[in-house]
């Protein structure tokens, strides 16, 4: 597999230059921001919401890497994993023309996400016992070379069995677009998480969420762990201030 992510990245995305302030380029804790107007006498509440929070959440991904084992570079923080699935759609693939590859039955946000974006599907179903049907789906990889990504999910939602890491690894092997892998129920089960494998595979993408195990659902705060350049890419398309300062500070209590 020769994969790059300049191909697979449409065009324009090379080329973004994407929002910016003074926040972003600045690495302390206090400040005044005269460029974001924000409101310096406070919020009408006793907390103080009157300043917009880090927009790449460095503090949080320091403690979510020690305990994931990934660099604070390789991890991507979204609106629930949601954010990140439309992202990378949104990156990579050209309405109407690029393809997705999905392994049904799966998650349904997937093909909601594909959907709103215009991207049409290539779908491979699993085999009766809910495992990838690998030479179904090596041949949609070989029919289909417009397809940018694949989404695998395992766990599987709504299965619940994890798919065979071999079937996975082969797929990455061979696939010259983005494999997803999307761990959201990983905390339920004894498998390792394909996360150890990013220095392996530049063209994979782990999906994680805290609002399953964790019990965080309200907080909306989905993780993608992933090469740091493709995490890069994310950053550049996320909107601004993408995960509030409550969340920020609630998803991670000091003991």
């Amino acid at each position: 597999m020769n994969f790059s992510l300049k191909n697979i990245l449409r065009p324009h995305i090379l080329t973004l230059t994407p929002y910016a302030s003074a926040r972003d380029e600045y690495e302390g804790t206090e400040g005044v921001f005269l460029d974001a107007n924000e409101n310096p006498l406070g919020s009408i509440t006793p907390e103080a919401y009157n300043r917009y929070p880090d927009p790449y959440q460095k503090e949080l991904k320091k403690k979510i890497a020690g305990i994931k084992d990934v660099r604070p570079e390789q991890i991507f923080l979204g609106n629930g994993s949601d954010e990140a699935i439309d992202l990378l759609i949104r990156a990579t693939c050209t309405p109407r023309t690029d393809k997705i590859i999905l392994l049904p039955p799966t998650y349904g946000m997937y093909e909601v996400s594909a959907s709103i974006n215009d991207v049409p599907l290539v779908k491979v179903l699993l085999t009766p016992d809910f495992q990838i049907d690998l030479p179904a789906t090596l041949q949609a990889i070989g029919e289909h070379p417009g397809a940018k990504l694949i989404f695998i999910c395992s766990p599987n939602n709504p299965t619940g069995n994890c798919l065979r890491t071999n079937d996975i690894m082969q797929i990455l092997d061979v696939f010259p677009g983005l494999v997803i892998v999307d761990e959201a129920y990983i905390d339920f089960s004894e498998e390792p998480s394909f996360a150890v494998r990013l220095d392996r595979f530049p063209n994979l993408v782990v999906l994680q969420t805290f609002s399953k195990a964790w019990g965080l659902a309200s907080l909306r705060l989905g993780m993608a762990f992933s090469s740091p350049e493709i995490i890069a890419v994310l950053n550049k398309l996320k909107p601004p201030y993408n995960i509030s300062g409550v969340t920020q500070q609630l998803v991670w209590k000091p003991p």
